[in-house]
């Protein structure tokens, strides 16, 4: 767009124009709708931003107010886009997400009465930290560039630790917005920034929203709602698998549910290594399910029963998690050893698409069907 920004209409350069609020418009309605506070403080990062370079930095630098709102917007981006990188998500309507937009309405007011009531002292520190231009090419201050070099690191490092698309998308979100305060002379280049800053933080909290609507946060696999979608797609040639955990109610009934959640994302992980094409779902409770596209059933069992294999191999080691809390820290360490361990099993049914079957809701009919054989056979094994 900057390219070619120069043979653009004037329609089209005033669309570009208005492009940043559209989008941060757009873009606080889904973070409404879908509950996320993250998304609404980039919104009100990036518009104020934007709105002071439109008001105050359409003239030259050496303009005193022109150098006092540079310098504050300089800060004013990287600080508050680390910031809402590192406060957890809990919802747009929280007593902590309020706090968070009075703290940005506050800072908001402070760098408007310091832009139009300067002082000698505030002129003062800008032009011995805060000096723009240090090299030819670059506008931004060398002050301004190692806070937004540090906080781009500790976005980076908080990146690396949790790569959700939500945090993905608010990094190269926070990346777009300060990349225009380096070489701001560029015609058009805060517009054309701002608005690629707002579409990746839309994008990504379309990805998240899909997220939280197919993918099982537990085990982080795909949930029955993307099963059905892939399986609609879907008229011959699959073959489906049925995976139970054996005696898991039992199992949950005597070591407690967050242990049973244990296990349940260790059956997760092993099932996620199955081989031969197959991709693995959460239908539900102790329910897996693996479809395996385009393969006859004699090749998915093969793979089914490495992997149930797999997981009757893995022992699982039951911890004491009772009074942790209240515990010494070497009591704490002696209670994160294992106490003793089990053996996890499950029983597989599979069944493969054949001209008998009308839908996929049949297939998974008879995929369940051979999981209760699996079971009256006496549990842990593949049964098609």
């Amino acid at each position: 767009m900057l390219i070619w920004y120069a043979e653009l209409s004037s329609s089209l350069k005033d669309i570009i124009y208005w492009m940043p609020y559209g989008l941060a418009a757009v873009t606080a309605m889904l973070a409404i709708q879908f509950n996320r506070r993250q998304l609404i403080v980039v919104v009100l990062v990036n518009t104020f931003s934007y709105w002071l370079i439109v008001q105050y930095l359409q003239q030259p630098l050496d303009v005193p107010e022109a150098k006092m709102a540079f310098t504050l917007v300089c800060v004013f981006i990287p600080c508050n886009m680390v910031l809402n990188l590192l406060i957890k998500e809990n919802g747009s309507k929280t007593l902590r997400a309020f706090l968070h937009y009075w703290m940005l309405i506050v800072q908001a007011l402070v760098i408007t009465i310091l832009i139009n009531y300067l002082s000698v002292d505030a002129q003062s520190l800008i032009e011995n930290w805060f000096a723009p231009r240090p090299i030819d090419g670059l506008v931004i201050s060398s002050s301004a560039l190692a806070i937004s070099t540090l906080c781009l690191v500790i976005a980076f490092v908080r990146l690396a630790h949790r790569p959700t698309s939500l945090t993905i998308g608010l990094f190269f979100s926070f990346v777009a917005s300060i990349f225009p305060l380096a070489f701001l002379d560029r015609e058009a280049i805060s517009s054309v920034f701002f608005s690629a800053s707002m579409l990746i933080v839309l994008y990504s909290g379309f990805r998240a929203s899909h997220e939280l609507a197919y993918r099982d946060e537990l085990t982080g696999l795909l949930g029955r709602r993307m099963l059905f979608e892939r399986l609609a797609g879907l008229s011959k040639n699959y073959t489906l698998a049925m995976v139970d955990i054996d005696h898991f109610k039992k199992f949950n009934d005597t070591y407690g549910h967050d242990v049973g959640d244990d296990v349940l994302a260790m059956v997760a992980s092993k099932l996620d290594q199955v081989e031969g094409g197959g991709q693995v779902f959460r239908y539900g409770g102790e329910e897996f399910t693996v479809l395996f596209k385009g393969k006859k059933l004699d090749h998915a069992i093969a793979f089914l029963d490495d992997i149930r294999e797999l997981i009757a191999e893995t022992p699982f080691a039951i911890r004491d998690k009772s009074n942790r809390e209240k515990a010494s820290k070497s009591a704490r360490k002696e209670n994160t050893k294992p106490k003793n361990t089990v053996q996890i099993t499950v029983s597989i049914g599979v069944a493969e698409k054949s001209n008998q079957h009308a839908n996929a809701e049949e297939v998974i009919k008879d995929a369940d069907k051979a999981l209760y054989k699996a079971k009256d056979k006496g549990r842990n094994i593949v049964v098609g």
